[in-house]
């Protein structure tokens, strides 16, 4: 079947894919949509652009060349991250419809994915792997993880105890947007060149052994690292009233079967960009993606 053709298909995900969507329906683009989260708000597009719904994921596919899916791509593997619709959409029907000469976007794209859409023909590019928006992508997220904790606990932040477990991009990021909020930081990594990096930023750097000898000490503790660092025996040594925000990607930093035994206030934050940030995040994205664009035309 034919079907019109569009610049860009920007398919499923949270709401930074509608508002990308916005942001791409300028200029006099055509912009075709499926499974967003909310229809686009045609007030912030352009009047000379056209933004129109797809009725399938074929339809979505076949109508453009560029084709863009969510941040993270996939939570499990086997599905497109996506909360629109009641039925799940696989990423082997997808892949089944990208067709030679398209260019693919999304984030966290799996080596076997993106090896067998390569081998299609396809252009895959992993967003995530560019590192403008990787380091932009930790200001939204170190924004929202503070949100979560300024919703989450009765106290204030400002000069509380806090513990920050992990010292990568999201982990520095943090640690920078706490001590600009005058709380007193104790920054944690088994890497010795993170903590040299910590320590000049942060009040205190150790490792992650070290934390565990001094956990009781922090009214808050945000935690990155993608592995069970936060056992049963650490958090039976917390305070009470601790309120632990985990960054970390899916399942987690915590044993969040021994924290509920315990009541302690420990919750996973995944995808606050999209919670907190999706129209600053759009524009990120939106950035890689016509820089990219322009690189593949050259």
């Amino acid at each position: 079947m034919e079907y019109p053709q569009y610049d860009y298909a920007v398919i499923g995900g949270d709401m930074r894919q509608v508002y990308l969507a916005e942001e791409l329906a300028h200029h006099q683009n055509r912009v075709i949509y499926y499974s967003l989260m909310a229809a686009p708000d045609e007030g912030r597009c352009s009047d000379a652009s056209y933004v129109a719904p797809a009725s399938s994921l074929e339809e979505a596919i076949s109508s453009s060349d560029c084709i863009i899916c969510p941040i993270p791509f996939s939570k499990n593997g086997v599905h497109l991250n996506q909360n629109a619709l009641d039925k799940d959409l696989t990423l082997s029907s997808l892949l089944g419809l990208l067709k030679e000469g398209q260019t693919f976007f999304a984030g966290c794209i799996s080596g076997e994915f993106r090896d067998t859409v390569r081998k299609a023909g396809v252009s895959v590019h992993d967003l995530m792997q560019d590192e403008s928006l990787a380091v932009y992508n930790t200001i939204a997220t170190a924004e929202g993880a503070i949100c979560e904790a300024i919703q989450r606990s009765p106290q204030n932040l400002h000069r509380s105890q806090c513990a920050v477990l992990g010292y990568g991009k999201c982990g520095s990021t943090l640690v920078s947007y706490l001590r600009g909020m005058f709380c007193y930081v104790y920054a944690s990594s088994d890497q010795p060149k993170e903590r040299a990096l910590a320590g000049t930023v942060s009040d205190r750097t150790g490792s992650l052994e070290e934390f565990a000898a001094c956990a009781g000490e922090f009214d808050f503790i945000f935690n990155t690292i993608p592995a069970k660092v936060l056992t049963a025996e650490i958090l039976n040594h917390m305070k009470s009233s601790v309120t632990i925000i985990d960054i970390a990607s899916a399942p987690g930093g915590v044993d969040y079967a021994e924290a509920r035994h315990l009541g302690r206030n420990a919750v996973l934050c995944p995808g606050l960009p999209g919670k907190y940030a999706p129209s600053s995040s759009a524009k990120a994205v939106k950035r890689v993606i016509e820089a990219a664009m322009l690189s593949n035309n050259e």
